[in-house]
């Protein structure tokens, strides 16, 4: 668990949120920030919904506690070459189990694997 999510808490859950944003306005931390445009998350319904979570793209299960997106945490920890590997791997089980699992939903995963790995392989999002 991060030093953040020690201080903050899970921001999953509405009541603490509501607390870090008041403590964050309160020590100034939100000076430039219009709180008043926050609005909650209706994560049940959609499979996109206004977070913009997505079960193929962007599922919310590898959100975390912070929001961190899993994919980019795990590249950063691995490094791009293990990163790409590991797409690959994922690739591959998503195609070996499309019919028997998640249908066409398992081919879109299996496809933004591979996009994932392009896009790491190529350095798109590098500052």
């Amino acid at each position: 668990m991060t030093s953040y999510v020690k201080r903050v808490g899970d921001l999953t859950d509405p009541e603490n949120f509501e607390k870090a944003v008041a403590e964050a306005n309160k020590n100034g931390e939100l000076d430039n920030f219009d709180v008043s445009k926050l609005t909650s998350c209706d994560i049940t319904g959609s499979t996109i919904n206004p977070c913009g979570y997505d079960p193929v793209t962007k599922p919310l299960h590898y959100a975390g506690h912070t929001g961190i997106d899993c994919k980019a945490a795990m590249e950063s920890m691995l490094g791009t070459e293990a990163y790409v590997s590991h797409m690959q791997a994922c690739a591959f089980k998503y195609i070996w189990r499309w019919r028997d699992k998640n249908g066409i939903e398992d081919l879109k995963k299996a496809r933004e694997c591979i996009d994932n790995m392009i896009r790491a392989i190529e350095g798109d999002g590098d500052e």
